[in-house]
């Protein structure tokens, strides 16, 4: 299909970049509804472009699901698309406020019909189906054939390629948990920035000697893509400059050396930069040679990919020989069950109630039909009171550790974390985080999470944190500045550090630590440490 003739329209570039469609009502619109939402630059500028429009009530509605009809009539406002055929589908009423809508989609020959000859246009719209419509309008052939979300296995058949189309131009690339929610209807909101990036989607021509890549310094620890002119700056987890070498999948295409892309024929190569130290790819672009020689990046800036790191675990030191450690206090209701040593200081062994602790006769530590464990206490005999304070110092600095660590992520579904799937990373919040239905950390063996939580942790009873693909929980820390309540029967995978105190209610459970600054409190729950 003919590329379409389309409309200026604001480039903004939002922090997600996702599907969504456009309702054709009328009304003055006001930013009552959208002035705080992550789209809401992008809103404005469509609605006074005019390709999108309001509720008459003067809302946008952003986060509302669309259906077709409405999807076609904001691709018909942002291409022109005036021209209507005079065929139309078996579902489509004829007085309909629809009816031109879909009479201008056909005719612009981005749209199908079904099987059964309808359009059905008062159906919401999927992810999947958007990409397609959006792919036909710019007629994108993907280079590459493998999707990289984590619920790929989700998408269909008849709609990877559109989607893989759209990831590489940056239209659409989907959520920062690495999946694209392919079945999901898409939002008024998500719409617009689709709509948004294709029509600033632009082919580059750039003379070969004008592209470049610079690797970076040791302390720089980034890598700057120089294209005509134009750079993108990509940021390595403990990449330095000798770690990084550059190669093309295609050196009948292009050559790589030195940092220096060369075209040789006719093509799109890929070029990768790895890590010479265990492979991993840290970025890839896609450079394309015509016959003029001149090298096409698909988009600007011409990444595909950014970079994906397992991290560095927090060091816990002799903190982590202990499965429950806390300055003011360990309570039980009994019967808890604790696996791994258990300790208090600078508080005395009076603060670990509930236990019914016997003193061995070292008098360095006592037992528990509690405990498949020991338990310290600052009061007991050389060399306890050493090793706890000790352990006490490192667990302070994990906690600094942890809180300090550059965010990959930042606010997050508003510390709402209920029924995400989160990959590695480090996740930070100003305000709590609050889980009211299963969480999954998906990722591999060694991959690491650290949530920086401003305020405290609430888990509603029942819940769990479930780990997917090899996860460990020795490798997940919730760094929490305020209280973590772990609701009955929940449970938790992971490490807590945790400012103030850390509490478990009848029967909720513990796969980590629980490191506290404060007291911790059990209430018959399970501990065990990983």
């Amino acid at each position: 299909m003919t590329k379409f003739f389309k409309k200026p329209f604001m480039l903004i570039l939002s922090c997600v970049m996702v599907l969504s469609v456009s309702v054709p009502v009328f009304g003055a619109v006001t930013t009552s509804d959208y002035g705080s939402h992550w789209a809401s630059n992008t809103i404005q500028s469509a609605i006074d472009s005019g390709m999108a429009k309001g509720y008459p009530d003067g809302t946008f509605k952003p986060d509302n699901e669309i259906t077709r009809s409405e999807f076609f009539s904001f691709v018909n406002n942002a291409f022109d698309f005036t021209a209507e055929s005079e065929d139309t589908y078996t579902d489509v009423i004829a007085d309909a406020w629809y009816a031109p809508v879909i009479a201008k989609a056909k005719a612009a020959g981005y749209i199908e019909g079904y099987p059964d000859g309808g359009i059905h246009p008062e159906i919401e719209i999927s992810r999947q189906e958007a990409a397609i419509i959006l792919n036909r309008l710019e007629s994108l052939t993907p280079v590459g054939s493998t999707l990289a979300y984590t619920d790929a296995s989700a998408v269909a058949d008849w709609s990877k390629e559109a989607i893989i189309a759209m990831f590489e131009a940056k239209v659409m690339i989907g959520y920062p948990d690495g999946s694209f929610k392919p079945e999901k209807q898409i939002t008024r909101a998500e719409a617009v920035v689709a709509l948004n990036n294709l029509l600033n989607y632009q082919e580059l021509t750039i003379e070969t000697e004008n592209v470049s890549v610079e690797t970076p310094s040791v302390d720089q620890k980034t890598m700057t893509l120089t294209v005509g002119g134009e750079t993108d700056t990509i940021i390595f987890d403990n990449a330095t400059n000798e770690d990084i070498n550059w190669t093309s999948s295609d050196t009948d295409v292009a050559t790589v050396e030195d940092g220096i892309v060369t075209p040789v024929g006719v093509g799109t190569a890929e070029i990768t930069g790895s890590s010479a130290e265990d492979g991993t790819i840290m970025v890839t672009t896609l450079a394309t040679v015509n016959e003029e020689e001149t090298v096409t990046p698909p988009v600007t800036p011409p990444v595909t990919s950014v970079v994906t790191s397992v991290g560095n675990p927090v060091e816990l030191g002799i903190a982590g020989d202990y499965v429950v450690l806390s300055k003011a206090g360990i309570s039980s209701v009994p019967n808890s069950d604790i696996t791994g040593n258990i300790g208090v200081s600078p508080i005395d062994s009076t603060a670990i109630t509930g236990f019914s602790l016997t003193v061995d006769a070292s008098n360095q530590f006592s037992i528990s039909s509690q405990l498949t464990g020991k338990a310290f206490a600052v009061d007991y005999t050389a060399p306890t009171p050493s090793n706890l304070t000790t352990a006490i110092s490192n667990m302070e600095a994990a906690y600094t550790d942890a809180a300090g660590r550059a965010a990959d992520y930042t606010e997050l579904y508003s510390g709402d974390l209920s029924g995400k799937t989160l990959t590695a990373g480090v996740y930070k919040w100003g305000t709590g985080v609050l889980i009211n239905s299963d969480v999954t950390l998906s990722g591999g063996p060694d991959d690491v999470f650290i949530l920086q939580i401003g305020q405290g942790i609430t888990q509603a009873s029942g819940t769990r944190i479930i780990l997917a693909d090899g996860v460990q929980a020795k490798n997940i820390f919730w760094q929490a500045a305020e209280s973590v309540s772990i609701g009955t029967g929940a449970h938790l995978e992971g490490i807590v550090l945790s400012m103030t105190n850390i509490s478990l209610d009848t029967n909720a459970s513990v796969n980590g630590r629980l490191l506290a600054q404060t007291a911790v409190t059990l209430d018959q729950s399970t501990v065990v440490e990983p």
